[in-house]
């Protein structure tokens, strides 16, 4: 991408940041970066055991240490993430990646670092919600170097069965530096795609119920996307600037339902493997997209 379309996302730090300046930070920009949020230890022994986990794959360059998540430097299409799935068409290397994947999600260890108490204890200060709930569908994602990314959407695209009222947080298992394929968020963007929404809406009006809370159907791009060019987006969208950062250890990205975001593509110059999931918290004592209340699984 051309370096003129990039910006840098703006950082709030957990140990010095008001909430009322996150709040605002919030609306104003559509997402909240906050740095060292969840105590780095935690996510590091999390990162152990889910690669020490997912090594019997084969997805691990040999005589590296797990914690590292040093890619083996096969096609990437033997090793797709959830979600980047060829379902129905899998190769049997890249089928037993994914259904370890699939036990992954289901793991005690997922379950102790995505419901950690900073985390909740953050999330109900910052909503103000009577009380805060994590829906289980995640997508716990080990995107390896080279591998197809995350193509650029907004969330309630795939939440649609609810109001646009979740929050999500996206949650890396390691430092991702720039080159490492973070998450990117287009400036600006919650406007553009409120538009776009109502947009999609307005031109669905002879569909189905189903079709039109489907994040599938004739009004969108391959896999419910807006687009699989970030760069052409930006260009149909004023020349919006696409936010980068190097994440570290300990951050968590907070955004809004219609923050627009994709991932950038893995070209780590270590062969390290991006490892982070993507939480959403809702009230429970309010109307929300009740099938995330399920693991994921392929073909869903």
């Amino acid at each position: 991408m051309d370096s003129a379309n990039l910006g840098w996302l703006q950082p709030v730090y957990a140990n010095s940041t008001s909430m009322e300046e996150m709040r605002e930070r919030f609306v104003e920009q559509g997402y909240l970066w906050v740095k060292g949020l969840v105590p780095r230890e935690d996510i590091l022994d999390f990162r152990r055991k889910y690669f020490e986990f997912m090594a019997p794959t084969g997805v691990l360059k040999e005589g590296t240490d797990p914690i590292d998540g040093i890619y083996c430097g096969a096609d990437p299409e033997q090793y797709l993430p959830p979600g980047n799935g060829r379902e129905g068409h899998n190769t049997e290397k890249a089928e037993q990646f994914i259904q370890r994947n699939i036990e992954a999600h289901h793991s005690q260890w997922l379950e102790a670092i995505t419901t950690h108490p900073t985390i909740f204890k953050f999330v109900q200060e910052f909503t103000q919600w009577p009380a805060v709930k994590l829906l289980k569908r995640q997508m716990l994602r080990a995107n390896v170097p080279g591998a197809e990314t995350t193509a650029v959407h907004y969330d309630h695209i795939f939440l649609r069965y609810g109001p646009p009222t979740f929050l999500t947080a996206w949650l890396p298992f390691g430092d991702i530096p720039v080159e490492g394929g973070g998450l990117t968020y287009l400036e600006n963007a919650v406007p553009i795609a409120q538009a776009i929404e109502n947009d999609f809406t307005k031109r669905a009006e002879k569909f189905t119920l189903e079709e039109r809370l489907s994040a599938f159907n004739a009004n969108m791009s391959r896999g419910g996307a807006l687009s699989h060019d970030s760069q052409e987006f930006s260009r149909a969208y004023g020349n919006q600037k696409w936010l980068i950062a190097d994440y570290e250890v300990g951050d968590v990205v907070f955004h809004h339902p219609f923050s627009i975001h994709a991932s950038c593509i893995n070209e780590s110059p270590t062969s390290t493997i991006r490892l982070a999931t993507d939480l959403r918290f809702v009230n429970p004592e309010a109307p929300y997209d009740t099938r995330w209340t399920n693991y994921w699984y392929p073909n869903e």
